[in-house]
């Protein structure tokens, strides 16, 4: 799935230009994309696009697509530097995944139909018992 994010005709002509010359995978790549989602299958990521539709709802200003992205880094790389940007860059003096109310403004707006509550608890688990 795409999600270009167009917000005018300008975009929406731009977005229509790539098309031009348009043409169907052949086998093989169809082969490699397939090879591709199996892997990306068996990691434990959060398939969130950061489009940020979710983060203009939010009461408690929960910059929840920065928040998977740590939860990401973490679990593909064992990153340690994402427990750091957890806590000093992207919620210092902002909204926490613990913050979150449960009201569920973001998963409305959520074009992935994310369980944006849920995968908070999750991270808010991760980043903040220890």
């Amino acid at each position: 799935m795409t999600l270009s994010g167009m917000s005018d005709l300008a975009q929406i002509n731009d977005n229509l230009s790539y098309m031009k010359e348009f043409r169907p995978l052949d086998e093989k790549e169809l082969e490699a994309v397939r090879n591709v989602c199996r892997v990306l299958h068996t990691m434990k990521v959060i398939p969130c696009t950061a489009c940020r539709y979710c983060v203009s709802g939010c009461p408690k200003h929960i910059s929840i697509p920065h928040l998977f992205a740590c939860m990401n880094t973490k679990n593909i790389h064992h990153d340690w530097n994402a427990d750091y940007y957890y806590h000093q860059v992207h919620t210092k003096n902002k909204g926490k995944a613990s913050d979150c109310i449960g009201c569920g403004r973001c998963e409305k707006a959520c074009p992935r139909h994310l369980p944006i509550r849920a995968l908070l608890k999750d991270v808010a688990k991760e980043f903040e018992t220890k």
